[in-house]
């Protein structure tokens, strides 16, 4: 028994099945010193800003040149109504020491900005660039794909920089870093899976695969959403279960235009049985309760949305401070995330917040 567990311990957390002594050790711990670590960030931060440009769009063979630095929340429909100065908030986790803090960003240069369209086959979302969006089933899936495009674009990005930065460094010292990568790479076969549910409907010109509820308030809230994720409690509180590293996402986009806001819940048809009943919840539950749920879901869930100055500033220090804990709670301790009553308990800080200006 005890040389089999030397066997198991022996062996390097990187992932490459090979033995400590013969993988990562001898590398740069990159926890060694201040210096050491501060290194290790300003190289990881530089990977992630200089990541490669690609283009996801199924037509491969029909790519421009030119990949489009183009925005995963529009600019022209969204980004401006809630701009202030040209600039909106942005939660950003800094690395592995997952500092959470809310980031000015430059709707024109860097706000929710990726590299993962090339300039012709970012046009496809021309429909959802413009005010006024015309809310039919081609524009229901264009905000879920681009929601799914910047998430896959992140995770790629993520395995990429690992691998590189253990080329160099030896992160068995931080194994919050090695499980991110192993949840990552787990992954990836149901998000490839995803990607092709997309690319099909691309290819096919057909655009009912998702099912698709549209909330509408009668007011402009100041803060906009793209993201998709495993949906893990329902409205009510209960649990839904999922398959270990099986991603049946729900896909949510909170759209403030000028005189009113859409907020938008999307899935594949084929999981109905996991997120159908979504649908006659909506039709029952108030929309106060509604709200409710999703200013818990979304700082829990979501680094891809925006706030509006306007807003923030409007918020007390303890709300801001109590967002950010939220926010950064559940990358601590995953914990707070299986947990229902994260998702009903009122807060200090209210994304749906009616301002008046």
């Amino acid at each position: 028994m005890k040389e089999i567990f030397e066997k198991i311990t022996d062996r390097c957390l990187c992932g490459s099945r090979e033995k400590y002594a013969n993988c990562c050790k001898g590398k740069i711990n990159p926890n060694g010193n201040e210096s050491i670590h501060k290194e290790f960030m300003a190289e990881l931060d530089t990977r992630r800003r200089n990541y490669r440009k690609i283009c996801l769009h199924p037509k491969g063979d029909e790519c421009s040149e030119i990949k489009s630095h183009a925005h995963s929340i529009s600019q022209k429909a969204v980004l401006d109504l809630i701009a202030e100065h040209g600039n909106v908030l942005m939660p950003v986790v800094y690395g592995i020491t997952n500092e959470f803090q809310m980031k000015p960003m430059g709707i024109e240069s860097k706000a929710t900005k990726l590299y993962c369209f090339c300039s012709k086959h970012d046009g496809i979302f021309c429909d959802i660039d413009k005010r006024s969006v015309h809310i039919n089933e081609y524009s229901f899936f264009l905000y879920a794909y681009r929601s799914f495009a910047a998430t896959y674009y992140k995770v790629i990005r993520e395995l990429d920089c690992f691998a590189k930065l253990n080329q160099k460094y030896d992160c068995n010292f931080n194994p919050y870093a090695i499980l991110m990568n192993v949840q990552i790479q787990n992954s990836m076969p149901a998000l490839e899976w995803n990607k092709k549910k997309f690319d099909d409907s691309i290819l096919t010109n057909k655009y009912d695969c998702l099912e698709n509820i549209c909330l509408t308030l009668h007011y402009k809230v100041y803060f906009a959403v793209s993201t998709c994720f495993n949906l893990m409690f329902d409205i009510f509180g209960n649990r839904i279960n999922h398959s270990e590293y099986d991603l049946r996402m729900v896909y949510i986009s909170v759209i403030p235009q000028e005189q009113q806001t859409l907020i938008i819940f999307s899935w594949f048809k084929e999981d109905d049985a996991l997120y159908g009943f979504l649908k006659e919840q909506l039709e029952i539950v108030p929309t106060r309760y509604v709200l409710k749920y999703l200013n818990n879901l979304i700082p829990l869930n979501c680094e891809n949305m925006t706030v509006g100055p306007v807003l923030w500033n409007n918020w007390s220090a303890d709300a801001q401070n109590e967002f950010l804990e939220l926010g950064s709670g559940h990358l601590i301790n995953e914990n707070v995330k299986n947990n229902s009553y994260s998702y009903f308990e009122k807060r200090a800080f209210n994304l749906f917040e009616h301002i008046s200006t």
